[in-house]
């Protein structure tokens, strides 16, 4: 019998695909159209996207009404856009949807094809249903922007030193000090950045993506690009965030390995395995994002003074997109010792339980409630000893 995992009676559920793929490209000049009535754009816009207040985009929702949807008048949303581009002249026109368009059989390819058609701008069909995670929306959002607008023959060309950061949005690194200080990881230890994608990259910049020698994925929202990157010209890649210097040390050691045998790798030792963990009595948890959780959880196991195991729970699976069934997580969270987490987690514990609860929050899971109290946690600066004493 197929165990039903999207019912959450008592957890939050984490960013939706659409808000993945508007995050993705905020940054590089284009114009985002959500096709949807409008609820999916407005929780972008008020709870997933941080950087309205000082960084303009085009973020733009088609309103699409029940008589648009029963007929299938796709004539209409493309007037608009058309109309819009022609107005805006922005570098690309991104066209994604919600969960109505998919349930309607919305053809994103054909229509992306005649809006290009008729106004000879760039357009790129990313086909979200609105009931994918971030994780998935990012991905493809990546995916189509370097297929069209990257060449993979540049890295032939690559600097030696050169890597890409893959997949990094607001979404698992908020607006604090954590992206700067990621290059700065890299910057530091003799590497060139050559893209952040996509924080701080202009449309110029991500066009060179390709020249680069190893694609660093800081966040499981960027594997599907790194993937696909590696397919086309060889990129090797590996996994990993630097979150405290045991950690950094064993990412950049990672990165190094890469550089010499081109081999893929993953930067949290015995944590590199898939699958979901059995916590044992007493363990510490760690829940979140699946590279930030199984970076943080190999951080604590590195931790010098004393051997800690830390296991990890991520309820965000990228590859099926299902998640942990939520019964699974509550019973982990409630045998474990000290679990780490995003605030709005804590309503599983009870008092009788006796668990310690370590606050950390992840814009994707809780939006903009608790981002004054998200650290900057990328980089060897970060002290994972300060963090489990609750400090």
């Amino acid at each position: 019998m197929k165990r039903d995992y999207q019912t959450h009676v008592f957890t939050s559920t984490y960013t939706a695909d659409v808000s993945g793929v508007c995050s993705a490209l905020y940054e590089l000049g284009g114009m985002s159209v959500l096709h949807d009535p409008s609820g999916c754009n407005s929780t972008y816009s008020t709870h997933d996207e941080p950087r309205w207040f000082d960084t303009d985009s085009l973020m733009y929702v088609s309103g699409l009404d029940e008589i648009t949807a029963v007929m299938g008048d796709d004539a209409v949303l493309i007037r608009d856009v058309v109309a819009a581009a022609r107005d805006l002249n922005p570098r690309f026109i991104t066209l994604c949807g919600a969960s109505i368009p998919h349930i309607i059989a919305f053809d994103f390819r054909g229509v992306a094809y005649l809006i290009e058609r008729e106004c000879g701008i760039p357009v790129l069909p990313v086909p979200t249903d609105g009931l994918k995670s971030y994780v998935s929306g990012v991905g493809l959002a990546l995916t189509a922007w370097l297929e069209r607008f990257a060449d993979p023959a540049e890295f032939a060309a690559a600097p030696d030193n050169a890597v890409n950061l893959v997949g990094v949005t607001p979404l698992d690194f908020s607006i604090n000090d954590n992206v700067r200080m990621l290059r700065a990881a890299f910057a530091d230890a003799g590497f060139a950045v050559n893209c952040c994608m996509a924080m701080g990259d202009s449309f110029e910049t991500m066009t060179h993506a390709f020249r680069a020698r190893v694609n660093v994925v800081v966040s499981s929202a960027g594997r599907r690009a790194a993937r696909w990157m590696k397919k086309q010209c060889g990129i090797p890649m590996v996994e990993g965030l630097p979150i405290g210097a045991a950690q950094t040390d064993a990412l950049l050691g990672a990165v190094r390995a890469t550089l010499s045998d081109g081999k893929d790798r993953a930067a949290w030792g015995e944590f590199g395995n898939t699958g979901r963990y059995t916590v044992p009595e007493g363990g510490i948890l760690v829940i979140g994002e699946e590279v930030f959780a199984k970076s943080l959880a190999n951080a604590i196991n590195l931790l010098p003074a004393e051997r800690r195991s830390g296991l990890t729970a991520c309820p965000l699976w990228p590859d099926v997109d299902e998640g942990m069934p939520e019964e699974e997580l509550i019973a982990a969270m409630r045998t474990a010792r000290t679990v780490i987490a995003d605030p709005l987690y804590r309503v599983v514990l009870r008092p009788r339980d006796g668990v310690q609860f370590i606050p950390f929050p992840h814009e994707a899971y809780s939006g903009r409630i608790f981002r004054a109290e998200l650290p900057a946690f990328a980089g060897p600066d970060f002290s994972v000893e300060q963090l489990l004493s609750g400090r």
